[in-house]
């Protein structure tokens, strides 16, 4: 118990040293950080085939954030984990002028977007 207490109190009197490539960490060798700002991408568009599905944003592994809007007059239906339908398990309702956007967390799966009307519009970014 000794050796294991006096082991613990070195490693806090001396703290403790961090390496990046091989390198002790300091103000010429930083912690890589990832810069949550992204320039936004516009993929805003319209329904293309009223009554089917249609993907509006692809899968994108490094996305870091999305906002959608419905501008239109009728509800559009969203789903992140398969084919959007009206009124079906795993899909949302994004009423007229609703607005889904991402928070702290941000699913990089696509986003599948259901309109019943062709020609219905949504403003949609993704960065």
């Amino acid at each position: 118990m000794g050796i294991v207490t006096g082991y613990l109190s070195q490693l806090v009197s001396s703290g403790i040293k961090l390496l990046v490539g091989g390198s002790a960490v300091s103000s010429s060798n930083p912690l890589p950080v990832q810069n949550a700002n992204a320039a936004p991408t516009d993929r805003s568009s319209t329904i293309t085939t009223g009554g089917s599905a249609q993907v509006a944003m692809a899968a994108l592994a490094t996305r870091k954030a999305y906002f959608f809007q419905n501008i239109s007059s009728e509800s559009m239906w969203g789903s992140f984990t398969g084919t959007a339908a009206p009124s079906t398990v795993g899909s949302f309702e994004i009423v007229p002028k609703g607005v889904i956007r991402s928070t702290t967390t941000c699913e990089t799966t696509a986003l599948s977007i259901y309109g019943a009307t062709t020609g219905q519009k949504y403003t949609m970014w993704e960065m």
